[in-house]
């Protein structure tokens, strides 16, 4: 515990705290009242009013150490968990994005028309400029397709360039070790981040793999691929910070040593940092000041984990808590909002104990209160010791003020809590959401590409182009799209077809019948008639029997005449494999949970018409049924998001849904191709009752005094007044012995059902009973209070169980009325009412006879207590 203005907070949140203007608001709130409570306890000490107040200000005062503490708490954990979301995301959406070029540079290694070039200059030592031109040629359809690479170099085994894309940083030879791992390495790529001849002026992450011409075991010479490391790394920061945010997002290496910054004036680039993935959170101390941080490592991509990188993402921490109360719960109906933050699955049982702690603290000071009214109402009927009456009322009705005001400072920073939550809940739905189709987007991104790339091969383009017979075609072309498909495992099968949409090779051998059959869908069609290499078409996501009848997508680009260039040959069609790819993609962006949880999530890829394309989770929507939302969870323009609290299959869940807006060119302004997809994320809260309203304000019911309006004149009587199965009874004061809390009430065989049992009071059994069932009146609640009375006239005592205390008016006589006679059965236990203007809330206050009470309550028991 460390003490920040006379509250011990836990851990190192004192360190925090004190940046946070909403504890800092309740602190000293709660501390003046605190102040007021000390005062009017030495007041209550000395006045001699009987109530004893000590205890309930030390458990109010604890309770405020609780409550900040909660407080803080969750202030901490709602911006730890935003940060350490980014974090996550940060370094998962780079790192999908680098295993896509783990499988390019194995690709490309192998084109045909690289080897051959490389293999020449080996064998002759001489360069063909033509041929280099022609190569360069290539390289620049490459990175118009893979817009992800800066440059592409290819070198002979010596270490010479042979060519290279970027003409305006030449290098004309490289002494770089990678390309002796690359040449003797048994994997499947070489990944290599840091300074490099290859790329002079910084460092340069680069994939390189050797070239090895067809039937030759030796390398002819190493090819690489250099990523557009930092341009990739500020579009990631790019979509995490908004424009006003103080949060620095960067990317580690193993040693925590920082290669990217969305803010290099705030944490340069090559800076150290001690970054610690293995807590949730952290305060950092960086350049002087301190930062609330997280770090979080890759949860890696179908086996692949990178370099050994990390997310880090840090915000000063004086202005780690200025967020505003998030937006989304304004619009969400009060009446929804009051179920979600009624149920108790979506808080800590720290969190749910506070409220009813401080219901029954304050439940404990409202009976003090009573209780002293009613001693201070029989001190004045007897007008002894002397005691100043007017100041002792106004001292316990100071007491009783000053606790509910307490209560609603309670009442409020639990709501506060709550709102927190609630809010939290729905940003990171946001941001799970958000991350869902960027991952789509960057992913359907490399399908465009392949698919474009793929119809360059100068093999397809030639055996398309030549009139050989169908079987040697398929001879030459299957290996061709076995191997790529090997490599680019998210393709259920790879099609070439020829001009006249005749499949002439596929890739998957359970696919082999289709060689020779006509192709007659639609897409087939516009790919032939595409009329640019830069250009592709995709089918709708639909049932397709070459995905065995399941919907998916298909991507298409038309394949050309390797001599006659504007002549189409035919085209290539990839089979993306969606249903696990889809569902993959959804399930990275939910919450870990058991396989089993009810309370786990969904997450599901909807069209603008709310038809499920994909989903992932328990119960999950069918692909192709209709996800039941508002529709402007469905209507957004592309990048725009929606977020609320809606019901879904008999439960409110947090929702949020954001509209696809592409990858780099794919789905841009250059880009023909459109193809609305929403991805939807929702948490589950809670049940949904359909007839929830919102809870009306409860009736103020405390144990002050007031008066009842009658003359100037009036001889005045004190009445204490409670609440009994919905109704408001009272009685003289006189008659009144004290409140006590519920105890545990010994049952008595033989008794009517009114009669509860007895308690031990002062060391005498007292007969308790609920009057609820005895007037028929309303069962809702539980009595919280049990009040001793006194017959006037035999001294018997006896308990009520009351549902809650009531106020202790000061009514003039004028305005009580007798009832003898006017009414009939459990009535008869009344015996006045009084003229009040309304009463409260429009009740009638009835008051009780105690003598009648005792007499017939005692008479039907047989039950006689002193």
């Amino acid at each position: 515990m460390t003490n920040w203005k006379g509250v011990d907070f836990e851990g190192d949140l004192a360190r925090v705290v004190r940046h946070m203007p909403e504890v800092e608001t309740y602190r000293e709130s709660l501390q003046t009242l605190q102040a007021v409570w000390d005062n009017l306890t030495v007041l209550g000490q000395l006045s001699g009013t009987g109530t004893e107040i000590t205890g309930m200000r030390a458990a109010f005062a604890q309770l405020t150490g609780t409550l900040l503490n909660s407080l803080a708490t969750e202030s901490r954990r709602k911006v730890a968990e935003d940060l350490a979301a980014r974090a996550q995301v940060s370094i998962d959406i780079l790192v999908r994005n680098l295993f896509e070029r783990t499988a390019d540079i194995g690709f490309l290694a192998t084109d045909s028309d690289l080897c051959a070039y490389a293999e020449a200059a080996s064998d002759s030592g001489e360069e063909d400029e033509g041929e280099r031109q022609r190569i360069l040629v290539r390289f620049r359809e490459y990175v118009a397709k893979y817009s992800v690479y800066a440059d592409i170099l290819l070198l002979d085994r010596q270490g010479k360039v042979l060519c290279q894309l970027d003409e305006t940083h030449p290098v004309t030879r490289s002494d770089d070790p990678l390309l002796h791992e690359a040449l003797g390495s048994n994997g499947a790529y070489v990944e290599h981040y840091g300074p490099t001849d290859l790329q002079p002026g910084g460092p340069a992450l680069i994939y390189a793999w050797r070239v090895c011409p067809a039937g030759r075991s030796e390398a002819v010479g190493v090819l690489c691929l250099v990523f557009r490391f930092q341009n990739e790394c500020e579009r990631i920061f790019r979509n995490l910070c908004a424009d006003d945010d103080w949060a620095v997002i960067t990317l580690l290496d193993a040693h925590g040593t920082v290669m990217a910054s969305s803010d290099p004036w705030q944490v340069p680039v090559s800076a150290p940092l001690d970054a610690d993935a293995s807590v949730p959170s952290r305060v950092l101390r960086f350049a002087g000041r301190e930062y609330l941080a997280a770090t979080r490592a890759t949860r890696g991509y179908q086996g692949y984990f990178g370099p050994g990188w990390q997310g880090h993402v840090m915000v000063p921490v004086e202005y780690a808590f200025e967020t505003p109360a998030a937006r989304a719960l304004e619009n969400i109906p009060p009446a929804v909002l009051a179920r979600v933050m009624d149920s108790p699955a979506l808080f800590s049982e720290a969190l749910q104990l506070i409220p009813r702690q401080a219901e029954a603290i304050q439940r404990e000071l409202n009976r003090a209160v009573w209780n002293g009214n009613v001693r201070q109402s029989c001190r004045q009927g007897r007008a002894a010791q002397g005691i100043n009456a007017s100041f002792s009322k106004t001292l316990l009705w100071e007491i009783s003020n000053t606790g509910a005001r307490t209560k609603d400072i309670f009442e409020r920073s639990i709501a506060n809590l709550h709102e927190t939550v609630v809010s939290t809940i729905l940003r990171d739905c946001g941001a799970r959401a958000g991350l869902a189709i960027d991952i789509m987007d960057r992913n359907l991104y490399e399908r465009a590409n392949d698919c474009r790339w793929w119809a360059l091969s100068t093999a397809v383009r030639t055996v398309l182009a030549s009139a050989r017979p169908p079987a040697e075609a398929a001879a030459r072309l299957t290996p061709i799209l076995q191997t790529i498909n090997g490599l680019y495992t998210v393709y259920a099968n790879l099609i070439l077809f020829d001009a006249e949409g005749c499949v002439v090779a596929v890739s998957a051998a359970d696919a082999a019948t289709l060689v020779g059959r006509r192709l007659g869908d639609e897409w087939v069609a516009r790919t032939l008639a595409l009329d640019n290499p830069q250009a592709y078409c995709v089918s709708a996501f639909a049932p397709t029997p070459l995905y065995a009848g399941r919907p998916t997508y298909i991507y298409g680009a038309a394949v050309r005449d390797p001599v006659r260039s504007h002549r189409v040959v035919g085209g290539i069609a990839i089979v993306f494999d969606s249903a696990p790819q889809l569902s993959a993609m959804l399930a990275d962006c939910l919450p870990e949970a058991a396989p089993d949880d009810a309370h786990a999530g969904i997450a599901v890829f909807v069209g603008p018409d709310g038809l499920v394309i994909a989903s992932a989770g328990p119960d999950v929507p069918a692909v192709g049924s209709r996800l039941e939302l508002p529709t402007e969870y469905f209507d957004l323009a592309p990048g725009a998001s929606c977020s609320g609290i809606v019901a879904h299959a008999g439960r409110f869940h947090a929702a949020a849904a954001r509209m696809s807006a592409g990858y780099r060119e794919y789905k841009g302004p250059d880009d023909a191709y459109r193809n609305d997809v929403v991805a939807v994320v929702l948490i589950p809260l809670t049940d949904a009752d359909e007839h929830a309203t919102a809870p009306a304000p409860a009736a103020a019911r405390s144990g002050v005094t007031r008066h009842l309006k009658g003359t100037p004149d009036d001889v005045t009587v004190e009445l204490a007044t409670f609440h009994i199965g919905g109704s408001w009874y009272g009685m003289h004061s006189s008659d009144i012995v004290e409140s006590i809390d519920v105890q545990r009430i010994t049952t008595l065989p033989g008794l009517p059902a009114h009669v509860r049992g007895c308690v031990m009071y002062e060391g005498d059994p007292i007969m308790v009973v609920d009057l609820r069932d005895y007037v028929h009146g309303e069962r809702a609640g539980t009595p919280s209070q049990i009040v001793i009375v006194r017959g006037a006239t035999n001294g018997q005592r006896l308990g009520l169980l009351v549902d809650e205390l009531g106020e202790i008016p000061e009514v003039p006589v004028s305005l009580i009325q007798p009832v003898a006679g006017l009414f009939q059965g459990s009535a008869s236990l009344v015996d006045s009412i009084v003229k009040t203007e309304g009463g409260q809330g429009g009740e009638l206050l009835l008051l009780l006879s105690a003598d009648k009470l005792s007499a017939r309550l005692g008479d039907e028991t047989g039950i006689v207590s002193a």
